[in-house]
């Protein structure tokens, strides 16, 4: 069963339409392939399935009580490094304020990091999603939570992105360059769903919900 409604910051609705579509279609998993708005998005309608919650009422810490229905990803972009972490970010479609869902049950049971389906990602999404990551390592890295093992990940991550992210934005055929984003995403969001971000993304979230500024292109002006 496909559902391909999922648009850029996603929104309570859709999360709700990709849960109908679940339950008649009796699906006992989800495979989110895309960017980090349909991973997020999967996250919520996994943690819907099994929850009797509202999205509302998940928005927080550690609101998920039940375990999601198993959560699959193939990550299309190099950025939000979702694939790893503990947050799925959907936003209030009346009130355009983004909610993020925090709780460890929402990382997904595994995924599949591929540069090659990323070969034909254009240079503005490449270069947007690859300051996201970027972004991710920094904020992490100077975090107050920050452990040697999250700036471990964080270092790694900004060295990929500082060594590859101007050919993948020039080169889009690149392979190299291509699968060396998609570990620098990953290391990214090893480090930051530990560590936590801070005020660059508080301010892009905001930014993304008034004006939908794609969110690593946001994190690269406030950065």
């Amino acid at each position: 069963t496909i559902y391909d409604g999922i648009l850029p910051d996603p929104t309570y609705d859709q999360v709700e339409k990709g849960l109908s579509i679940l339950k008649k279609n009796k699906c006992e998993g989800i495979l989110a392939v895309g960017g980090g708005s349909p991973i997020d998005a999967s996250k919520a309608i996994a943690a819907r399935a099994t929850n009797d919650k509202s999205l509302e009422k998940m928005a927080g810490l550690f609101k998920i009580r039940k375990a999601p229905l198993p959560l699959f990803v193939v990550p299309t972009t190099a950025g939000t490094g979702s694939e790893v972490t503990i947050v799925s970010v959907v936003s209030d479609p009346d009130t355009h304020q983004k909610s993020p869902i925090v709780d460890p049950k929402l990382v997904p049971a595994m995924a599949a990091l591929d540069g090659k389906l990323m070969l034909g990602l254009p240079p503005a999404v490449t270069a947007a999603t690859g300051m996201d990551a970027l972004t991710h390592a920094i904020e992490s890295f100077i975090s107050t939570n920050a452990t040697d093992e999250t700036r471990g990940y964080a270092l790694a991550a900004t060295k990929l992105i500082m060594e590859n992210l101007e050919t993948a934005v020039h080169d889009g055929k690149n392979f190299e360059a291509r699968q060396n984003m998609a570990m620098a995403s990953y290391y990214a969001g090893l480090a930051f769903t530990k560590a936590g971000v801070g005020y660059v993304h508080a301010i892009a979230h905001n930014f993304g919900a008034l004006y939908s500024t794609p969110h690593g292109l946001a994190n690269s002006i406030v950065l």
